[in-house]
């Protein structure tokens, strides 16, 4: 998926997960967690030296792929889950900045499961290749089948930033953000 692709399904992830948040926390969410997720969910790309985060970190995206192959040990499911669980066992309160950061990468591997080559060795060390679609449902990465599932992990997002604009206070500071983030793209 491209990075446009990756945001959104990452924010649409987030504000899911967002909606489950207790009321009198959702502002410190919104503000402090959702950066995280959408970090988390370009991230796994720092394999690639060409993709968007790998030319934002050139000498450290060059590094892991000199380390790591494309949808290698970044994208398997170990790596957020041990990333998280190191910050489980070592970090108190800093612990759920860092498991938001692991939910944005693992909805960037959901997002590349959607894909034709889907992500081969997801279950490492098991040879197991992760799709979560039929063959002829997945689709290339940046052609127009991504852009219209791109669109419709729009749809509901835009319109759930109207819901939680309407429904609690803060709201509009929150849409307000996001609207001007994808006016930016």
């Amino acid at each position: 998926m491209t990075f446009k692709s990756h945001i959104a399904l990452g924010a649409i992830g987030g504000l899911t997960l967002g909606a489950l948040t207790p009321i009198g926390e959702i502002k410190t969410f919104y503000t402090a967690m959702m950066p995280l997720i959408a970090l988390g969910s370009v991230l796994p790309d720092i394999d690639e030296p060409k993709s968007f985060i790998g030319r934002k970190l050139p000498g450290f995206s060059h590094i892991i792929s000199l380390t790591f192959t494309h949808r290698g040990f970044t994208h398997f499911l170990i790596c957020p889950l041990l990333i998280a669980v190191i910050a489980g066992l070592f970090l108190k309160e800093g612990r759920f900045y860092v498991y938001a950061l692991c939910f944005g990468m693992i909805m960037h591997q959901i997002g590349d499961m959607l894909t034709k080559s889907g992500i081969p060795y997801y279950f490492f060390p098991f040879k197991i290749k992760a799709v979560l679609l039929p063959k002829k449902l997945r689709f290339y990465t940046g052609g127009i089948i991504e852009r219209l599932v791109f669109i419709f992990i729009l749809i509901p997002l835009l319109g759930f930033i109207s819901y939680q604009t309407l429904n609690f206070k803060g709201g509009k500071d929150v849409a307000k953000n996001i609207s001007h983030y994808y006016k930016n793209f």
